[in-house]
């Protein structure tokens, strides 16, 4: 009798343990099955993310193009060269666990979304038709370390944004249409060592730039003036 009740007590267990398993495709974050379904909303719903879809779905779980996770959280978001359109939705800062966000060389307009990623390491948004400026949200990523901003549309002069950014060590934010001087918190990306600025519209001085450890820089096709470093005459800038 004892190892009958034993028996049905494991088969409760089993039973128990099925019933209580989640089901398959529920394993992927809540908040990033949102932000990924918000996106392809405002992408258009473009025929070329193999994958994706409106109702749900398990992204780490199942082959959504562009995605790659880690246990149940998106990690990676590799979306260039697609020929995407419409603008980023705002939800995409619920991808918490997010690594690496590029989405260069697309058609893609609008803003920046005013809160980004906020763990994100590497940040590509270059070759699109993004407008404004950038995000003051930005000295709340403090895992940064590249930042592509080029070949978009944003203008007008750049506030203190990069307060607080010292693991950026690259950032290009070349052919836009900026203005005005560069902002006092150039002077606090510690380890930048490349930094783009060609063919803007800057103005002022470049002291804050000449105390950074670069070795990399462009700042070609600008209105900037006053005494020229004279290690940037060495990189023939």
């Amino acid at each position: 009798m004892a190892k009958r009740y034993r028996s049905l007590y494991f088969i409760a267990i089993l039973v128990a343990v099925f019933v209580s398993a989640p089901p398959a495709g529920a394993f992927t974050d809540l908040l990033d099955v949102v932000a990924l379904r918000d996106l392809y909303m405002t992408l258009n719903q473009p025929p070329q993310l193999k994958g994706w879809r409106l109702d749900g779905g398990n992204p780490c779980d199942e082959s959504w193009d562009g995605v790659s996770c880690f246990g149940s959280s998106v990690i990676y978001l590799k979306l260039n060269g697609l020929n995407l359109s419409g603008y980023i939705t705002p939800e995409i800062y619920n991808l918490y666990s997010l690594k690496q966000l590029d989405i260069s060389s697309n058609s893609i307009g609008g803003e920046i979304p005013y809160v980004l990623p906020p763990n994100a390491t590497h940040i590509n948004m270059a070759y699109n038709h993004l407008i404004q400026n950038i995000p003051p949200s930005l000295p709340g990523m403090k895992s940064l370390r590249h930042l592509n901003l080029s070949h978009n549309l944003l203008s007008g002069p750049i506030g203190n944004v990069f307060t607080g950014l010292q693991n950026l060590r690259e950032m290009d934010l070349s052919c836009n249409n900026f203005t005005g001087d560069l902002p006092s918190s150039f002077g606090s990306l510690t380890n930048l060592t490349g930094l783009y600025l060609q063919n803007n519209k800057f103005t002022g001085s470049v002291a804050y730039p000449a105390e950074l450890p670069l070795i990399d820089l462009n700042i070609k096709d600008n209105y900037f003036s006053g005494i020229i470093p004279s290690h940037f005459m060495d990189w023939g800038e």
